[in-house]
């Protein structure tokens, strides 16, 4: 008999109907597209879509495929669109908010589960974020154990889910609290209540409300690993693609890809991070490549656990786990991060930039509070004062100013620390593919170069999420260049600091000078307006 794990991964999906969770989402849009590319033998992909902003869920899909990331698959497989079917849900409802006729369609259909769906944001109420995270993933999991002939379910998790201990590694750890009594909880007490006074006891260790419901989520998935084909996948810090199926692709700006933008758009100034600490970054399509295989790993162990006199209740004691992080092969500082955000940004300046790039990075939160005051909200203020007396239009800097500031704060416990992790089975995983499966879902950390990943990150950022074409940077840099003079002439004016600690120094130096009221606020004067003269 032909060992079940020579078969490659198209070969392991050809027949197979695919339910994709959270397919609308940044990694689902690449899931969806890497499966109908490089599974061509796939039976059908179904996605749940729930109504967003006025839109229902064929207006949702349209968009969906409309985006450039759908080309190349246009282009190889012109008529990919009769292998997909919307599902309205909700995931956040009982049931999903199911049809009876779409919930019979998928029981009898579906035969491999990937389990996406989540709200990402970390300061997310805990109600929604329990509602989704938490009963989202056990209605997923009754509605697979409905499932006539289920390969597979993959719950897709986070790398920090237990990011309250240093070293993090494939396996379980305790929940922070079981789900059962924390649906008590969120079911019987008030928002005000919740919110104010049980939250920061209900959190404990756990940071935000994302990475509490992720960690009681696992332990949703646990509970049914012994009756269901189930694994974890825990990514980590997922951004743009680095490969395929177009180099540098992305559609968000949530994690690292927002202070990128930010910073290239002249209007950060200031983070709060550690640049020694390591940013664990991950491209999206190498992630979803490690998501497909190890679907494709479940189902061929499952497969060798089920022989004849073998129960079906042992399937698996545990469900596999796989930590997809950078930090173990190809670690990256925050310090290297910034290195290479400026070298590789300068050279490609968007349209809409406001000024030159000018971002530090502080590690010690006073410092980065006196930036943030005088590098954001004051020239934020005076230029929202001048559009309206000029009668421009004003561009709020103030309130983009203080959801920048709400984002910095997220990010920065992360920032701050630096993880252990292990990704074992992920290296395992890596070696059980054929040569030919290595080359079409290339997930090997080791291979990724972060000097080209960012050349290429960088030039995707502007071409598909600031829609800024190549074409237009000629234009683009005779802005730069002015930017770039104007930006030298007031550091040597006003011996503006270059390095971060050179800045606390400055500004402690006009403190004592009592002029730190006047100089700093007409270079940031200057600066950040001159944009409207260019």
């Amino acid at each position: 008999m032909e060992n079940a794990l020579s078969n490659s991964i198209p070969e392991s999906f050809r027949d197979v109907s695919v339910l994709i969770s959270g397919g609308t989402g940044f990694m689902g849009k690449v899931l969806t597209e890497k499966l109908l590319r490089s599974c061509p033998d796939l039976r059908h992909v179904y996605l749940l879509v729930r109504e967003k902003r006025g839109k229902n869920m064929h207006q949702r899909l349209d968009e969906i495929f409309e985006d450039p990331l759908f080309s190349v698959l246009e282009r190889e497989q012109p008529k990919y669109r009769h292998k997909v079917t919307g599902v309205s849900c909700d995931m956040g409802a009982r049931g999903l908010a199911l049809s009876e006729h779409d919930k019979d369609l998928l029981v009898q259909e579906v035969s491999a589960v990937f389990h996406g769906a989540a709200t990402v944001r970390f300061d997310e109420q805990l109600r929604t974020a329990y509602n989704i995270n938490v009963r989202g993933t056990q209605e997923m999991i009754n509605l697979a154990k409905e499932m006539k002939n289920l390969k597979v379910f993959v719950h897709v998790s986070t790398a920090y889910a237990n990011c309250h201990l240093e070293t993090i590694e494939e396996t379980l750890y305790p929940t922070p609290m079981a789900h059962d009594r924390l649906k008590e909880i969120v079911e019987h007490v008030d928002d005000d209540v919740l919110l104010e006074a049980m939250l920061p006891k209900l959190l404990g260790k756990w940071p935000n409300t994302y990475a509490f419901t992720k960690a009681v989520a696992e332990h949703v998935v646990q509970e049914h690993s012994k009756t269901l084909p189930i694994t974890i996948f825990r990514p980590a810090i997922v951004v743009g693609t680095a490969y395929e199926p177009l180099i540098g692709w992305t559609d968000n700006v949530y994690g690292p890809t927002g202070i990128v933008v930010g910073a290239g758009c002249g209007v950060v100034h200031t983070i709060y991070a550690n640049t020694d600490c390591v940013a664990n970054i991950v491209p999206v399509d190498m992630t979803v490549n490690a998501l497909i295989a190890s679907a494709w790993k479940t189902i061929k162990d499952s497969q060798n656990k089920q022989a004849p006199e073998e129960p079906k209740d042992l399937v698996s004691d545990e469900p596999k786990i796989y930590n997809y992080v950078s930090s173990v092969e190809k670690p990256l500082k925050w310090g290297d991060f910034k290195y290479l955000i400026e070298t590789h940004g300068t050279s490609v300046p968007p349209m809409r930039a406001m000024w030159y790039y000018f971002l530090t990075i502080h590690r010690f939160w006073i410092t980065h509070l006196i930036c943030t005051y005088f590098l954001h909200y004051l020239p934020a203020i005076i230029i929202d004062i001048l559009a309206k007396l000029t009668g421009k239009e004003s561009p709020n800097l103030f309130q983009v100013y203080r959801k920048i500031d709400k984002f910095s704060g997220v990010l920065a416990y992360f920032a701050h620390r630096s993880w252990n992790f292990s990704n074992n089975n992920v290296q395992e995983l890596w070696r059980s593919l054929s040569p030919s499966d290595q080359k079409l879902f290339n997930f090997d950390m080791k291979q990724l170069d972060w000097d080209k990943f960012f050349y290429n990150y960088i030039r995707g950022l502007r071409v598909y999420l600031l829609k800024d074409d190549m074409s237009t940077l000629p234009q683009a840099m005779i802005r730069w260049r002015r930017f770039y003079w104007a930006h030298q002439t007031l550091k040597a004016i006003f011996g503006f600091p270059r390095t971060p600690s050179q800045l606390g120094v400055w500004l402690y130096l006009l403190q004592r000078s009592q002029l730190v009221f006047c100089s700093p606020t007409v270079v940031l004067f200057i600066s950040e307006c001159s944009y409207l003269l260019v």
